[in-house]
């Protein structure tokens, strides 16, 4: 039971889009008030760390259950993705993830042009655009047989259900996710209860990407990205541990 890191994607032929191009110009212009981390200007919910329960506490070989938080990361002609996925404070306890009740989880993709510095004007940079995103998953037992129906499916466009209601966006491509402009972040997705016997959820991830050859560019290589997320559900007749009123103090 692994985490396995982002499959390197198939390149495709380039297309061009002169209305892409105007956005860029109109990114590096005015494009002031979208940050990687909440877009919208709400604060990003913050990774937990995991809290075992007793009699839990040895590693699974679930990044996401061990961690309590997943992070995949591959770097393609310079542009590195990075996937980010943590449950979210309702039910941070990775190690009390039980077949009863609501799992919820946050995930976020962000893209970073590594051939410029961090605080490079954004102009210099190469636009990254998320165009679709698609997520399956299956549940299986301790023997790896698949048990029930699918417990989560999400096949959507990018801009139309990430949290910012209204990204950065060319209507052909997507929705901009070029650090520091711009980062997909899909908040509280829920996990239902499962079959008493299922103790792994497997989240197969997949986006399709558009991203400019060279900063100011027309001209756009699509790159299809795709990664397993294995998570474990731990065997118990309570249902998962939640916390009310998470944000109290």
């Amino acid at each position: 039971m692994t985490s396995s890191q982002f499959r390197h994607p198939r390149s495709h032929p380039t297309r061009s889009r002169w209305a892409c191009a105007a956005l860029v110009v109109g990114l590096a212009l005015t494009a002031s008030a979208c940050s990687s981390g909440s877009p919208s200007g709400e604060p990003t919910p913050v990774p937990t760390k995991a809290v075992t329960d007793t009699g839990a506490d040895e590693p699974t070989g679930s990044m996401f259950t061990d961690n309590g938080t997943f992070t995949s990361s591959t770097t393609i002609d310079g542009i590195e993705y990075v996937l980010t996925l943590y449950p979210t404070a309702v039910t941070p306890f990775t190690h009390q993830w039980y077949p009863g009740g609501d799992k919820l989880f946050t995930m976020s993709m962000t893209a970073y042009d590594t051939d410029r510095a961090e605080r490079d004007p954004f102009a210099s940079k190469r636009v990254v655009f998320l165009d679709r995103v698609s997520v399956s998953s299956v549940a299986t037992d301790e023997s790896g047989n698949t048990v029930g129906t699918e417990p989560y499916r999400l096949d959507e466009q990018a801009a139309r259900v990430t949290f910012d209601p209204e990204p950065l966006a060319d209507p052909g491509y997507g929705m901009v996710i070029t650090s520091p402009k711009g980062a997909f972040e899909l908040r509280d997705q829920v996990i239902g209860t499962l079959g008493a016997k299922v103790r792994e959820v497997t989240l197969s991830f997949r986006a399709t990407v558009w991203a400019q050859n060279s900063a100011g560019s027309a001209q756009l290589n699509r790159q299809d990205i795709s990664t397993e997320i294995p998570i474990v559900i731990f065997a118990s007749t309570k249902d998962t541990t939640t916390v009310e009123n998470p944000d109290a103090d």
